[in-house]
C-alpha cells in the first residue's frame, strides 16, 4: 500500500580532506575549465526542469484519472471498511503523495487515483466523501481503507471496521459537480482540486451559457459534500449543478 523510502548509500569519499572543487578547477587549463563550467550550467538547467514537468504531468494525471472509465460493478459496492493512520503519516501513498491522516483520503484496490467516493456507515447512516490516493486494503472482505479523518467522520474509530456502502461520484472528463454556498460572493469559488488563487473557467453543460472566469479562494469543502466546486448563489443560477471546467 505504502512505499518505504530508501536511504541512499554513502559514497565513501573523505569530504573533510578533499580539496574544494573550485580550487581543483582553478589548476586546470582554461579550455577544460570553460567546458566544466558550461557543463555545470547545463546540468543546473536540466536539474530545474523536472519540477515543472512533474507539476504539469500531475495536473494532467488528475484530470485523466478522475475521468477514467470505471466498470459498472465498481460504481456501488458493499462490504467492510477499515482505517489506517498510526505509523503511516508522512510516508508515500501509492500515487506518490505524502500520507496525511487528517485529510479525507482512502485506499482502494482498483478505483483510479483521485476518484471521489461517498462512504456510508450502514450502522449509523453517517457519510463522508473521500478521494482515492492509495492502494489497499489487502485483507479479504474489505473494500476500502479510510484515513483517520474519514473514519472519524463516520464514527468507526472505536470499532476499527464497519459495514459500509461505497458510491463512486466521478463524472465525465471536464465536468465537475457544483453546489451553492451562501458565504461566497461574486466570482469566488471553493475547489477540491485547485490551489487557492487559481483562475478557472466554468460554463454550463447545457443551454449554451457564457463561460465565466472564477477564482479559487479555498480548498475546504464540507466532508459530506460530493461537489468538486462550491460557488455563490448567483453563479449557481448561471452554471447549474454540473459545469464544464477549464483552467484559465
Amino acid at each position: 500500500m505504502l512505499t518505504r523510502a530508501r536511504t541512499p548509500g554513502a559514497d565513501g569519499a573523505d569530504r573533510a580532506t578533499a580539496r574544494p572543487w573550485y580550487e581543483r578547477a582553478a589548476r586546470r587549463p582554461l579550455v577544460v575549465r570553460s567546458f566544466a563550467f558550461a557543463l555545470m550550467g547545463a546540468l543546473f538547467v536540466v536539474g530545474c526542469a523536472p519540477t515543472a514537468a512533474r507539476a504539469d504531468n500531475s495536473a494532467r494525471q488528475t484530470t485523466q484519472s478522475v475521468a477514467a472509465v470505471i466498470p459498472a460493478s465498481q460504481l456501488h459496492q458493499t462490504g467492510l471498511a477499515s482505517w489506517y493512520g498510526p505509523g503511516f503519516a508522512g510516508r508515500l501513498t501509492a500515487n506518490g503523495e505524502i500520507f496525511d491522516p487528517s485529510q479525507l483520503t482512502a485506499a482502494h484496490k482498483e478505483l483510479p487515483f483521485n476518484t471521489l467516493v461517498r462512504v456510508t456507515n450502514q450502522r449509523n447512516g453517517r457519510s463522508v466523501v473521500v478521494r482515492i490516493n492509495d492502494r489497499g486494503p489487502f485483507r479479504p472482505g474489505r473494500i476500502v481503507d479510510l484515513s483517520r479523518a474519514g473514519a472519524e467522520a463516520i464514527d468507526m474509530i472505536g470499532s476499527g471496521v464497519a459495514q459500509i456502502t461505497l458510491e463512486v461520484l466521478t463524472l465525465p472528463e471536464g465536468v465537475v459537480r457544483v453546489e451553492a454556498d451562501g458565504q461566497l460572493r461574486g466570482f469566488e469559488v471553493i475547489s477540491r482540486f485547485h490551489p487557492v488563487g487559481t483562475l478557472l473557467v466554468l460554463s454550463p453543460t447545457e443551454g449554451g451559457g457564457a463561460p465565466l472566469v472564477v477564482r479559487v479562494v479555498s480548498q475546504t469543502l464540507p466532508i459530506e459534500s460530493p461537489a468538486d466546486i462550491l460557488v455563490g448563489y448567483e453563479l449557481y443560477a448561471s452554471v447549474g449543478s454540473q459545469a464544464r471546467l477549464h483552467v484559465n
